[in-house]
């Protein structure tokens, strides 16, 4: 096999396989829209700050706000853990 089309094989594999190329891309946009959307209904944005200021845990955060009735999708909550800093699996 040519290195030219080796080179082109190796791409294609690196591309399809690696996590840094698959990993789902999300607009800062939408984590804000999301906030203000959603997060806002019930507490002002100071709160939202604040916790994520001391770092607390996402995954506590958002399991506690759907047992108190908040509605989140599946996409938000991935959108909100990927910026929050502990993407929701």
């Amino acid at each position: 096999m040519k290195p030219f089309y080796m080179l082109i094989l190796l791409a294609a594999v690196l591309l399809v396989t690696s996590p840094v190329f698959s990993a789902e891309l999300y607009d800062p946009k939408e984590y804000q829209e999301i906030i203000d959307k959603r997060c806002t209904l019930c507490h002002k944005k100071d709160r939202i700050e604040a916790a994520i200021r001391d770092g607390d845990d996402m995954n506590q955060i958002l399991n506690k706000m759907l047992r108190m009735g908040a509605k989140l999708t599946d996409r938000e909550k991935k959108v909100l853990g990927t910026f929050w800093g502990s993407p929701t699996k």
